[in-house]
């Protein structure tokens, strides 16, 4: 994730501080500083701080029932909607997941009743601060635990519900349905925030996002796991000559309704052009040839790379088509459409 920055690690783990996170936490600590705000004292910025340690407790509760099942996790991140553990990879077998997904909120749960017990067997002996302050705890872990059990998928009760449904139906189902449940209880929890607390419409957005995200990584990841480059090509390449003017390119452009072409040169690719290229020369210029603005910086495929691999890239360049070279040249191009389409021809439907 962008923006972030470690600040220690455990078992092995990252931890993770997004830069927004810091942001909120030096402004509580400034209203508290100078009584901006009279509700908020520096023993309100402690609790708030103390919070944020239970769901780091929470996310390394997940993470460390996931590396006993041999699942790497890359880091933890905490944000100003809590914390998220960023694991290799999510189990299919419902079982393990399921007690992945019960670990974090039964950790709030296990301090919860860990705080409440310290309350009622010493609590003639502390303060009345002291007292209020594991009060607020006690009640804070409490809710996080509960909250965090809702079927609001990807949150941990969605996980929960969707290792209920794997049990009984296709996973790629099971997701489905549960990411669907997920993104309604993120249409009612942001209701909800719009008259109580704004803080649960970002929680909403979180929600239904990562519903939906979830969801097309595992359809992606599972449908596409054993699929091939090569499988799905578009072999007959229409290229284009270095030697082509601006004006040629954007003719056939709007004639063959493609966004962008291969450049080759005696069977070899040397660049490639897109109507962003050409678009941005202005009229008077463009007899231009396009080997003079064409990208010659190209991220390539080969016929036999995993279709997971290339959608990777093709996301994390933000392009919508690939080259596909062997042996120096070009035999194809893929782009985002053709993934689209077999995607929505594997993929099922909820009945």
């Amino acid at each position: 994730m962008k923006y972030s920055f470690k600040i220690f690690s455990i078992f092995g783990i990252p931890v993770e501080l997004h830069i927004s996170f810091l942001v909120l936490m030096l402004l509580i600590y400034i209203i508290a500083l100078f009584n901006l705000i009279p509700s908020v004292n520096i023993l309100t910025a402690v609790l708030i701080t103390l919070i944020f340690a239970t769901v780091v407790i929470h996310e390394l509760s997940h993470s460390y029932i996931a590396k006993r099942y041999g699942i790497k996790i890359q880091r933890i991140v905490l944000l100003p909607i809590g914390g998220i553990s960023e694991m290799e990879e999510i189990p299919k077998e419902p079982a393990k997941e399921l007690r992945i997904a019960l670990a974090g909120p039964v950790s709030n749960l296990i301090i919860a009743v860990i705080t409440f017990a310290i309350l009622i067997i010493f609590g003639t002996f502390l303060s009345a601060i002291l007292s209020g302050a594991l009060y607020y705890f006690t009640v804070v872990n409490l809710l996080l635990g509960l909250f965090n059990l809702l079927p609001a998928f990807p949150m941990d009760g969605g996980r929960i519900l969707r290792a209920f449904l794997a049990e009984r139906m296709d996973f790629i189902k099971a997701t489905k349905l549960a990411a669907t449940i997920g993104k309604q209880f993120a249409i009612i929890m942001a209701v909800i925030g719009v008259f109580f607390n704004f803080l649960l419409i970002l929680v909403a957005i979180f929600v239904y996002l990562g519903a939906e995200g979830e969801y097309r990584s595992v359809v992606v990841s599972t449908l596409l796991g054993d699929e091939k480059v090569k499988d799905i090509m578009t072999s007959d390449v229409h290229t284009l000559n270095p030697d082509n003017s601006v004006q040629e390119t954007l003719k056939i452009m709007f004639r063959e309704k493609h966004m962008g072409y291969p450049i080759t040169e005696d069977g070899k690719l040397i660049g490639i052009i897109t109507f962003h290229d050409v678009s941005k020369i202005p009229e008077n210029n463009r007899d231009m040839l396009i080997k003079e603005i064409m990208s010659t910086e190209m991220i390539i495929s080969d016929p036999n790379e995993n279709l997971v691999e290339t959608i990777g890239k093709l996301n994390r360049n933000n392009i919508g088509r690939l080259p596909v070279i062997e042996n120096g040249e070009l035999v194809g191009i893929i782009s985002k459409t053709d993934i689209t389409k077999i995607l929505d021809k594997k993929e099922p439907k909820l009945d």
